[in-house]
């Protein structure tokens, strides 16, 4: 089952002296306040470079936790190499399904 998913927005940050930055963040709904919204590049990525493609793994820490819906912040940051194309679109991915799409990626300049 694909949790719900909220809030999801990106941008890259050109400001100098650089390098430039894309950040990606959303907010995840989980089943206890232990789980944790890690998010990594997929692999493989898709044929449009400028569509960038992203896994979400939910991770259960150790311990007890209550059993209570709640939300977590999903985030990812990457320094961009010197001279790439910039990030328009972001897909986020769980379990091989889309859960979200961001159609446009602000710059900060």
């Amino acid at each position: 089952m694909t949790n719900q998913s909220k809030n999801w927005h990106a941008w890259l940050n050109t400001m100098p002296p650089g390098p430039h930055e894309l950040h990606v963040a959303g907010d995840v709904l989980v089943g206890n306040p232990g789980i944790k919204a890690v998010v990594t590049m997929k692999e493989p990525q898709g044929i449009n470079p400028a569509i960038l493609l992203l896994d979400l793994h939910l991770v259960q820490e150790p311990g007890m936790w209550p059993q209570v819906l709640t939300w977590v912040p999903a985030k990812y940051n990457r320094v961009m190499p010197p001279n790439s194309k910039n990030i328009e679109a972001v897909e986020i991915y769980e379990k091989g399904e889309k859960i979200a799409s961001i159609d446009h990626v602000s710059i900060i300049s």
